[in-house]
């Protein structure tokens, strides 16, 4: 059993008894939203040197992935005529759609007890999730990488789940956080990609503007970036700050990391990552919290300050018993008596909080202050 974390990965999987992994593994599997990680998914059950997949059923958003997947695994993968469609003919039910699209997608399915629900929505917490799959109980959330379509990615997910760990753990890693509010803190990585790729790019192109021809730049970039993630692929708590201390003194990487520090190249990287998980618990983005707009209004938030608001925020969700709902709707979830809290502005951003009486009579805790 899981304490906080649990980490799953291929190898972990494969030194499970068989018979625990078939009987987790949903023999059906509905997907409504079929996107790019939808089709990921798909790809990587399908793909040859894994376990047989399900049956796979896709609904007709996205018609024309949905379509091409269908022709190209004709004997795992059909297309239904409808969202409902799908919800009726599997045991599992993942739901990928956009997030603006996620509420009036889940009100108008029929959703039955014995069913199973994830959703790869990125905003929708796992007590709205709850309620909107009601009747049925087993239900997850969880973050796939788009990676997972060659079976070299990986899943974030909340609580553990047996089924979700059974789906994701052949497709690359799957790493299990018992408290959705660590969860969320832990999301926000997934939003590096692009980050990432423009550095590459930046580096291709400053090669190429030296007279490096382009096809030896990109080859290049790809493969020093691989060999430097490599190292790092299997953390132990403090595997990075080795990997940084072990820089040779005055050398040219100590150079390179010290004069990005010194230029906040990292500190607007967690400005950013603050803003990120400011727009995925409360819908909407900040323009306050943006890198440029934080150095424009003084210090950013010090490393202590951002720990206490992060414990604070996790004795609310352990405290409160709520769940994540649309802003502003007050919705109690998972039978608690005390109201879901209201539009937190920057307070989860940053270390807006304080102590005062609780928002439910009769409690008293950590509630956001907001200014």
């Amino acid at each position: 059993p899981c304490s906080s974390l649990c980490v799953f990965s291929r190898s972990s999987r494969l030194a499970m008894a068989a018979t625990d992994a078939e009987g987790a593994r949903p023999r059906s599997l509905g997907i409504v939203g079929v996107g790019t990680i939808g089709s990921a998914l798909v790809r990587g059950l399908c793909a040859p040197g894994g376990p047989p997949p399900p049956e796979i059923v896709l609904s007709p958003r996205g018609g024309a992935r949905a379509r091409r997947l269908a022709e190209e695994f004709p004997d795992y993968v059909r297309v239904a005529g409808s969202n409902q469609e799908v919800v009726d003919a599997v045991d599992c039910v993942v739901v990928s759609v956009l997030p603006q699209q996620a509420e009036e997608v889940l009100s108008a399915l029929v959703i039955r007890a014995d069913q199973q629900v994830l959703s790869l929505v990125s905003t929708l917490g796992l007590g709205r999730l709850r309620v909107l799959a009601a009747p049925a109980t087993t239900c997850a959330i969880a973050m796939p990488l788009p990676a997972i379509a060659r079976r070299r990615g990986a899943t974030l997910m909340t609580p553990p789940q047996p089924f979700v760990e059974a789906l994701f753990s052949s497709l690359g890693s799957c790493v299990a956080v018992e408290e959705e509010a660590q969860f969320r803190r832990m999301q926000c990585l997934t939003v590096i990609s692009g980050d990432l790729y423009k550095r590459q790019l930046t580096i291709q192109n400053w090669m190429v503007d030296g007279g490096v021809p382009t096809e030896l730049a990109a080859a290049w970039v790809g493969a020093g970036f691989s060999t430097a993630v490599a190292d790092s692929a299997e953390l132990g708590p403090d595997t990075l700050r080795h990997l940084v201390d072990e820089q040779t003194p005055g050398g040219l990487n100590e150079m390179v990391w010290r004069e990005q520090e010194e230029d906040g190249s990292y500190t607007s990287l967690e400005n950013s990552l603050e803003s990120v998980q400011h727009r995925i618990l409360t819908g909407s983005a900040d323009p306050a919290l943006r890198p440029a707009a934080r150095r424009a209004g003084g210090a950013p938030p010090t490393r202590a300050a951002r720990a206490t608001a992060a414990a604070q925020v996790a004795m609310l969700f352990a405290g409160m018993g709520c769940g994540l709902a649309p802003r502003g709707s007050g919705r109690c979830v998972r039978g608690a008596r005390t109201p879901l809290l209201p539009p937190l502005g920057g307070a989860l951003s940053t270390a807006r909080w304080g102590a005062r009486p609780s928002l439910c009579p009769g409690r008293s805790g950590m509630t956001p202050r907001l200014r």
